[in-house]
């Protein structure tokens, strides 16, 4: 069959065209590392890169809310302990106190620093980190306690996802931990009271108070560091996950580098000696033939 100059020409534009397109392709891959850049370049394999990619961006946000929620948990933990420490010399206070060895004016002396203790509490329960109170349930944008030692936060506790399906509070309901089964900022104002007043038996039995107090820190810092087991063992996973379904994307979806140069070398010369040949037989310009 005769082929004319003109469907000669044609083809030879269509060989020009298809080895520009795959120069381009290869050029991509070279730059991304990536066999797949769209739709286009591997139908079949395209859902599992998008499956890929998906869950790893997944871990990244895991990955980010863990660091973020162990932050938090550290802030809570620290602020739990300084509350703990303010009971802990308010009982040594109120047991020195008790017992009618000691005079009005030591017990006012005392009253004294129990009334700072309780001031150091009180900052301890209105604890902030960034920006947010962390025991004001999830009214965190406001100070939860007070003066007075009146909470005015929620008992709903912010959370954060850490994991498929792990969450970590964020946050904790104030009114829980400092004024549960007993209100340890009541406490200390009990023993300032009974020191004020050179009250032995008041003196006495706020140590019980004290104690139950003490308690209930102690089992709010329990709670903490359970969440913070949970957020740091949430991102060791995320970070495993990430590496290997990378590794998985990689696998599928990636390209070897020696080999896409190698292939964009010998595409760039196929292109240049393609359009050597149309220059010499053809005295077209090559605008004419692209």
């Amino acid at each position: 069959m005769r082929v004319t100059q003109a469907g000669t020409w044609s083809m030879v534009r269509a060989n020009l065209t298809s080895i520009l397109a795959e120069t381009r392709k290869t050029e991509e891959q070279a730059v991304t590392g990536l066999l797949v850049n769209r739709p286009s370049d591997a139908p079949e394999l395209r859902v599992q890169v998008d499956a890929l990619a998906a869950s790893i961006a997944d871990q990244s946000v895991y990955e980010r809310n863990a660091t973020g929620a162990m932050s938090t948990l550290d802030t809570m933990d620290s602020a739990l302990a300084r509350a703990h420490d303010a009971m802990t010399r308010a009982r040594e206070i109120a047991v020195q106190m008790a017992g009618d060895t000691m005079t009005a004016e030591e017990r006012e002396i005392a009253a004294q620093e129990v009334e700072s203790l309780r001031a150091t509490l009180l900052d301890a329960a209105n604890t902030e980190y960034a920006g947010r109170y962390v025991f004001a349930g999830t009214a965190y944008d406001a100070t939860p306690f007070d003066d007075a030692g009146t909470y005015s936060g929620t008992t709903d506790e912010p959370s954060t996802r850490v994991g498929e399906n792990a969450w970590v509070a964020t946050g904790r309901d104030g009114s829980s931990v400092f004024q549960g089964d007993i209100d340890v900022f009541a406490a200390l104002a009990d023993l300032q009271t009974a020191l004020e007043g050179d009250d032995d038996a008041g003196v006495s039995a706020a140590i019980d108070d004290i104690d139950e107090g003490l308690d209930q820190l102690v089992a709010a810092r329990g709670d903490v560091g359970n969440a913070t087991n949970v957020a740091e063992d949430a991102l060791s996973l995320s970070e495993s996950l990430a590496a290997e379904l990378q590794t998985r994307l990689d696998t599928i979806a990636g390209a070897d580098p020696a080999e896409t140069y190698t292939k964009l070398s010998e595409l760039r010369s196929a292109y240049s000696t393609a359009l050597q040949v149309a220059a010499s037989g053809n005295k077209q310009s090559l605008f004419d033939l692209l």
